[in-house]
């Protein structure tokens, strides 16, 4: 049993056209791009307003539910009835 199969009526790739390279050989926006993706922010957690509430609201949320505050508790009905 073959284990691949040679696909011989592909037609080749379409090399893409002169202009089409020019467009995306900007390194410098690539590289900050990347960096951008890649790297950390510079600025501690701490310090970062906006990721320090959110990482906040998390924890919170974390712990609510670890302790069960969401749970739909209904109150106990006493035993009413009379004897005779």
């Amino acid at each position: 049993m073959k284990q691949y199969k040679i696909n011989r009526d592909q037609k080749p790739k379409a090399i893409p056209s002169d202009e089409v390279i020019a467009k995306y050989r900007n390194f410098k926006q690539l590289q900050v791009s990347y960096n951008d993706v890649t790297k950390r922010s510079r600025i501690p957690l701490y310090k970062n307003r906006k990721m320090f509430l959110f990482l906040l609201m998390v924890g919170l949320v974390a712990w609510i539910i670890a302790e069960g505050g969401f749970e739909d508790e209904e109150p106990q009905k006493e035993n009413t009835e009379i004897s005779k």
